[in-house]
């Protein structure tokens, strides 16, 4: 079986997600009525944790001498990124204002395009990294982990609409990742023992993701508008950082690539939004269904497009094999 997922990209991420988002389509609540650890481990409530501990892991490999090293590049790459999501959010409702654009088969909100253009999936963006970039790459993943949570696209939401915002979700962020970084530097031998945890974390981590994907909602609900919205967020998103990587910073891409996919956890962001502004709820329920199918589609492509390109580029690692004695 690992053999077999480690031959689709991401796989160790894609397959466990599938899996648990065919459970939750024709089975939804079901592990979750046992509660207890059942719940915890194999539902959507576990998210969080295993975010976190990710996030704490994969800063434990990262040695401070090289975070200038990881703040020079993906660190410019999310600036790029935010500042890309603050002009084209403004840019968008200015334009279409918040209903957005209707075309008849398919409409998109301001709700819509802002989350789905704001979001991340720091687990793509490890499993992407992990196959065909470096160690530096993977010690980003808590710097990738920042844009995921549903604190960025409300506060670029609150930010073009001029109202408050609360900072302290991005501060719950930073202090899994700096608690990693400040152990993984103390004590380079606990570094490198959590640093070995992200691979094992990595499945379950997918798993906790598709636990609030229900297939069917995605696709009939969704529909033409999640197809356009992805393409849009494609479009939209990857060139520009892709050109900054690869010709700016001279770099490989792949980073890129990594962070160019929808979030599960984008899928409660537009009900988020509605909820502190009840005037936005007419808009959230299309937009769920539309960023549920954005997440469906851009699991796939982001994987297959990152793999073709690190084919075409010659950074596809050798695989390592075991000697028997």
């Amino acid at each position: 079986m690992l053999k077999f997922m480690r031959k689709i990209p991401g796989g160790l991420l894609l397959i466990p997600m599938l899996i648990s988002a065919l459970v939750n389509t024709f089975a939804p609540g079901f592990l979750g009525q046992f509660g207890g650890l059942t719940e915890a481990l194999l539902t959507a409530k576990g998210t969080g944790y295993v975010v976190g501990l990710v996030c704490f892991c994969s800063a434990a490999m990262l040695d401070l001498k090289s975070l200038g090293k990881v703040l020079k590049k993906q660190g410019v790459l999310l600036l790029v990124k935010i500042l890309l999501c603050l002009g084209l959010a403004a840019l968008f409702m200015t334009i279409f204002g918040m209903p957005g654009i209707n075309a008849g088969i398919f409409s998109i909100s301001a709700l819509g395009f802002t989350v789905a253009i704001c979001s991340l999936n720091p687990s793509i963006y490890l499993a992407m990294v992990s196959e065909y970039g470096s160690e530096e790459d993977k010690g980003a993943f808590g710097l990738a982990g920042l844009l995921c949570v549903p604190a960025f696209p409300v506060f670029v939401f609150s930010v073009i609409r001029g109202s408050s915002f609360d900072w302290m979700p991005i501060l719950a962020v930073l202090i899994p990742i700096l608690l990693g970084l400040l152990i993984g530097n103390l004590d380079r031998d606990l570094g490198k023992m959590f640093s070995g945890m992200v691979g094992p974390l990595t499945p379950f981590m997918g798993w906790s993701f598709g636990a609030s994907i229900n297939l069917i909602d995605a696709v009939r609900d969704g529909g033409v508008g999640g197809v356009v919205l992805s393409i849009i967020f494609y479009v939209l998103m990857v060139p520009v950082i892709f050109v900054v990587e690869k010709y700016i910073l001279k770099e490989s891409g792949i980073s890129t690539l990594g962070i160019s996919s929808i979030a599960g956890l984008s899928i409660s962001i537009p009900s988020i939004i509605a909820f502190s502004a009840p005037e936005l709820a007419a808009y959230a329920s299309v937009a769920t269904a539309q960023i549920a199918f954005g997440v469906v589609i851009t699991s796939i492509i982001t994987p297959l497009f990152t793999q073709y390109y690190a084919k075409k580029q010659g950074l596809v690692k050798p695989k390592v094999t075991e000697v028997k004695n």
